[in-house]
């Protein structure tokens, strides 16, 4: 017998898709379609991990016949419902909890944090081209477009990085198990909601600045606070509004799973972004000059 008949035989015990395996074992399902089509190997963490699962030793399934084995030899399989206890027999009985053993949860932070400071640099770094020229309007373009390639170089220096870490964190970790209880997520839903109107506060008052200036000689004041406070503002939209998505793990898995199945297109979309990479430095070498 092939690992392939095994597996085959022990999934269908189980009566489990190949989509539902993925799942357990954290990887595509068309991994799964190429372990049962013998066009590639499962590495050995995930072979200890079908042991675990199907409660067969490694030999068995690599190279033993699993297909004849009477089904009280292989308890987890088909016995194991039967064997569990009922929920009403054990009221008292907590369910084991699932913990954060990938660091899930501070990636997550930390990549809403960078996008959330890329996006108020950007949006600020208008109020301090103001400041600074005048605008583009005033006659210094030279120096209004260096302010603004400054402004999307830290964008990119927080942006890019970031873009690639997530994209290897899904490749390594493609299914997260879920374990925010329901009040860490309804926490977080209240948190983007006061996010969100703090957000509209802080345009508000960002709208009313110029008014607010308009006594002085010149509006570049005015100016560089109006697009602080609006950059300040949808730092602050963004940054409540990913960490309530942050809590919805299965948003994050299915992205996940679409990421493992682009295969050659994630390839070239990580090509752009060390473009954007390059292009970035270049424009720092310049600036410099």
């Amino acid at each position: 017998m092939t690992f392939r008949d095994n597996l085959q035989y022990l999934r269908g015990t189980r009566t489990m898709s190949q989509a539902e395996l993925a799942q357990e074992l954290g990887v595509s399902r068309q991994s799964v379609a190429k372990w049962e089509a013998e066009k590639s190997y499962p590495e050995i963490d995930k072979l200890i991990k079908l042991c675990d699962l199907f409660g067969c030793s490694l030999d068995d399934l690599v190279r033993g016949d699993l297909t004849g084995a009477p089904v009280e030899e292989c308890p987890q399989v088909e016995l194991a419902a039967e064997e569990a206890p009922r929920a009403e027999d054990a009221p008292d009985a907590e369910a084991p909890r699932v913990v954060d053993e990938h660091g899930y949860d501070e990636h997550m932070r930390v990549r809403a944090w960078d996008t959330a400071a890329a996006v108020a640099v950007f949006i600020a770094s208008i109020g301090v081209d103001f400041f600074i020229t005048g605008g583009h309007m005033a006659g210094s373009l030279p120096a209004s477009c260096a302010v603004y390639l400054v402004g999307i170089a830290i964008a990119l220096a927080l942006t890019m990085p970031m873009y690639r870490n997530h994209v290897a964190f899904q490749q390594a970790h493609p299914h997260i198990e879920d374990f925010y209880p329901p009040a860490r997520k309804a926490e977080a839903a209240h948190r983007k909601a006061s996010g969100v109107v703090v957000g509209i506060v802080l345009a508000v008052l960002g709208l009313g600045t110029p008014a607010l200036f308009a006594n002085f000689h010149t509006m570049q004041f005015g100016s560089m606070t109006l697009f602080g406070f609006l950059g300040l503002a949808a730092g602050v939209v963004v940054y409540a509004v990913m960490m309530e998505h942050r809590v919805e793990v299965l948003r994050y898995n299915t992205a996940a799973q679409k990421v493992l199945e682009a295969g050659d297109d994630a390839d070239q979309l990580a090509d752009l972004v060390g473009l954007a990479q390059r292009l970035k430095n270049a424009v720092l070498v310049e600036l410099r000059r």
